[in-house]
Formats: C-alpha cells, structure tokens, sequence
C-alpha cells in the first residue's frame, strides 16, 4: 500500500494540553515497540534503535544493522513494494508510510506500520528517516500498568 503525504505539517497538539515533545514521544511509545531508524541514500547503511531491532528480531547493535537479515524477516510479498517505496521516497523527497508483515515467529507474521522521510543531508545524496511500530489486538476492558512511573 502506498500513501503520500502531500501536505507536511508540523504536529504541536501536544503544546495545547501543556506537554513537551519528549513526553509526547515517551507516550507514544509506553505500550508499544516504537522505533526510530534511519538510512543512509549513498551508503546503503541502515541504523536503529533498539525497539525497530525488536520488531525485527534482531539484535540491538551499535553502527549499521545488517540488511539482509532485517529483509529476511519481512514478507516476501511486501518486499516490492517497500522497495518501490524506498526508491521513490528518495527519488522524489516524499513523505509516506506503509503497512506490512514482519516474521513474529518461524510461522506467523505480524503486522507493522512504517512512517518516513526523505531528508537532505549537506554533502551526501540524503537519507530516508522514519519511525516503525508494531499492531497488536487490543483486548476491551484490559489495563496495562508501567512499572517505571517517570517512563
């Protein structure tokens, strides 16, 4: 699936309800695996975080993540299409995201949603940025609990 973004907006709600962006990022991500990563146009050179390493079960690393493991693990049906989406995002300095399936285990797959960027980078051919979760069913009626109170 691919969706554009034409209109890029900067989103600053949480401003109005008094929160920083840290504590808006720290929500999004308190129940869920939310990771960050980035790759390098030029290079090829794919980095993450720990959580996008989660996701992809992976694990976490310092420096490049290996791509061919990381491809290993998505749907061999979703991979044109995220390499169309690469490309085109690069080629043409889009903003998009896409939905597709990650390996959870050696027979089921889970679903994923992946929201990026081209951005230009003085001195190299730019990078494509994003951000990468995982969905899962939410149970009605069901309450989750940190343990962490400053998380």
């Amino acid at each position: 699936m691919w969706l554009q973004h034409l209109e890029k907006r900067l989103n600053t709600q949480y401003e109005k309800v008094g929160l920083s962006s840290d504590e808006a990022v720290n929500l999004a991500a308190a129940f869920r695996l939310y990771g960050f990563w980035r790759m390098e146009i030029d290079t090829g050179h794919f980095f993450a975080t720990e959580d996008v390493c989660r996701i992809f079960g992976l694990e976490p690393q310092d420096g490049p993540i290996n791509l061919v493991a990381l491809i290993a693990r998505i749907h061999p049906d979703d991979m044109p299409v995220l390499m169309e989406i690469y490309e085109r995002a690069s080629a043409e300095r889009l903003t998009y995201h896409n939905i597709y399936r990650v390996k959870a285990n050696a027979e089921d797959y889970k679903y994923v949603r992946t929201v990026g960027k081209f951005r230009d980078k003085p001195g190299t051919g730019g990078e494509v940025v994003g951000i990468t979760y995982e969905f899962f069913e939410k149970s009605p009626g069901v309450t989750f609990f940190l343990d962490d109170p400053n998380a």
